[in-house]
């Protein structure tokens, strides 16, 4: 399904970077760079599908001299179909602001829907649009995003400028600082080290031998450039984790980035300005939230599987189909995790490790994830086996999870065509199809390998198999069976589906697709983390509504089947002593004679 959050994560379109605006009556200068398919899920465009680079401006009407825009707007397109485009728009900060506006230049298109903004449908030409209550606030140097669907012809730019009241001064000069120290002392130990798990066959099973049952949801935020869970600046987490482990979710999947991770390891860990300042995690760094998280994760019998969702902390940094983008080498990838496996080796909360979020890039592209083959740099497979390895020197208990790509050659073919039409293509981190060829090996540790795809609907992209009749029937045959359930199937490899989810009541192919996916999750008793617990989630929505307490209960009933939880209906943990509120140990779920 993210920022994947905010921003889609739909192929077949190009964003860019604007330029900032300098003094009154300066031109504005703007670069345009060409990036790869978008997010929530990692959707995947069809081979037809236009690519677009949008441009933007941005503008604050500041007339105070040797000062700086104060707000920047960029708008991308992130996917197109017949008759129709979806487009995401950026707002950064350079200034602490209170309020903004964006003026649009939809052209002839009219927008047929919208989120987090004042847009509304049918709009068209120029128009100004705001913020609604939970993003009009943003902290210098954060950004906040809004996104749309419209009808029409994608353009090849969409003008885009901001106006705040706010201004930037000059910076002072620079002054020489000591650096901080690098935080190589580990966590003061969080877990008991009885809930480490292992992979048997297709199943996942705690140290007992007895076959568990991840059952749970993504809330995403330390991957962006707010660099802690969103939702902080109006909710403390304590609350939401109490109705999350009370309602059954006994995992939570969250995204980071490389960057964050170097951040920390080298002792620049920082306040976040998205957090509020009168609420309960005030004045603690990214570093102090993020354990502040898992000792609250802990306390309620939830487990952890951290994903390296982005290179970069930036709200569209899952656009990068590799693991590597600006500053951010392959060689920091490596490092950022192995610092995490040292620092959190003796905490069973976390109980697995997602090492990318949704490699991904069509045969026309460059980089593109490819697997067993293609260059040696994007070779997922073998840079997946590696790091697992390193990982598992270093932490030895944790389970490693690896995604798939987005398209793998059909037979007779090879990495070398850049023919789309010699490609199976599926979903952004959906392809598995490499591994009946070429499986991760793990050697000594390969009961420590589990397998994760994603899985969205077609109000995330329209994929092939929604434009035309479909059942649950026919995706396990036709779409979920050749790409990764026969992972499952022949008792290969666990999987768990790392993202998964979408709108409700907007499209009947959508819920239909929706219950079919989790049919088959219940079916399978196949584990899982629904996409997401953040409303904020542009194509998806989330459990919670914008007022991040009011949970969306319709969503609810409807993932509520996938979770654990015994014959009684009361909700099973992870843990084998700490229960989630209400419901029962691992432990006492066998004990009282409980199977799955």
């Amino acid at each position: 399904m993210d920022v994947r959050a905010m921003l889609s994560r739909m192929p077949g379109w190009a964003w860019f970077v604007a330029g900032a605006v300098v003094a009154a009556l300066i031109a504005v200068i703007v670069a345009a760079a060409t990036g790869a398919d978008g997010e929530p899920a990692a959707a995947s465009a069809s081979p037809s599908a236009s690519a677009a680079t949008p441009s933007a401006t941005a503008s604050t009407g500041a007339e105070v001299a040797q000062t700086t825009a104060a707000c920047t707007a960029t708008a991308a397109v992130t996917g197109t179909w017949e008759g129709g485009f979806q487009a995401e728009v950026t707002v950064a900060a350079e200034a602490d602001l209170d309020d903004w506006t964006v003026s649009l230049d939809l052209d002839d298109a009219a927008v047929t829907g919208s989120w987090s903004s004042t847009l509304e449908v049918g709009a068209s030409g120029t128009v100004e649009v705001g913020p609604v209550d939970y993003n009009a606030a943003i902290a210098a140097g954060q950004s906040v995003g809004f996104g749309f669907t419209a009808d029409g012809e994608a353009p090849e730019a969409i003008g885009a400028a901001c106006a705040t009241d706010a201004v930037v001064a000059p910076a002072p000069a620079a002054s020489s600082t000591a650096e901080a120290p690098a935080r190589d002392v580990p966590a003061a130990a969080g877990g008991d080290g009885d809930d480490w798990l292992r992979a048997d066959g297709a199943s996942i099973v705690d140290l007992n031998g007895d076959e568990v049952w991840l059952t749970g949801a993504n809330w995403f935020g330390f991957n962006t450039s707010a660099r802690v869970l969103h939702g902080l600046w109006t909710v403390d987490m304590e609350p939401v984790l109490d109705q999350v482990a009370a309602r059954g979710i006994n995992v939570l999947r969250v995204p980071i980035s490389t960057e964050l991770l170097l951040e920390w390891k080298a002792g620049r860990a920082e306040v976040s300005g998205s957090v509020n300042q009168a609420g309960a995690q005030s004045g603690l760094d990214t570093l102090e939230v993020f354990d502040a998280f898992l000792a609250a994760c802990k306390e309620r019998g939830v487990k952890v599987i951290l994903d390296v969702h982005s290179a970069l902390a930036d709200d569209a940094g899952h656009l990068s189909p590799v693991w590597f983008a600006g500053d951010v080498t392959s060689t920091d990838f490596v490092e950022g995790w192995t610092w995490v496996a040292k620092r959190y080796r003796d905490d069973d909360t976390i109980v697995a490790f997602d090492l990318q979020n949704e490699p991904h890039g069509k045969a026309s592209e460059n980089p593109r994830a490819s697997w067993g083959g293609g260059a040696a740099d994007t070779d997922w497979k073998a840079v997946a086996e590696d790091l697992a390895l390193r990982i598992l020197d270093i932490h030895p208990n944790v389970l490693v999870m690896v995604e798939g790509i987005e398209t793998y050659p059909k037979d007779g073919s090879s990495w070398s065509s850049t023919d789309a039409g010699d490609y199976d293509t599926t979903w952004w981190g959906g392809n598995l199809r490499g591994v009946a060829d070429a499986p991760v090996d793990l050697g000594d540790y390969q009961d420590r390998l589990v397998y994760s795809p994603h899985e969205y609907g077609p109000l995330v992209y329209e994929q092939p198999w929604f434009q035309s009749s479909f059942s649950k029937a026919s995706l396990e045959h036709d779409v979920w069976e050749p790409n990764w359930l026969y992972l499952d199937s022949d008792g290969i490899a666990p999987l768990l589906i790392g993202e998964w989810g979408g709108r409700l009541g907007q499209d009947e192919r959508q819920d239909r697709w929706m219950t079919a996916v989790r049919d088959l999750i219940v079916e399978r008793r196949l584990s899982h983390t629904f996409w997401c617990v953040n409303p904020n989630s542009g194509d998806t929505g989330g459990l919670l509504l914008d007022d991040w307490t009011t949970w969306d209960e319709e969503k609810y009933a409807l993932l509520e089947p996938a979770l654990w939880q015994d014959d009684e209906g009361r909700f099973v943990s992870l843990d084998h002593e700490v229960p989630l509120p209400g419901g029962i140990t691992v432990t006492e779920f066998y004990e009282a004679g409980g199977s799955l």
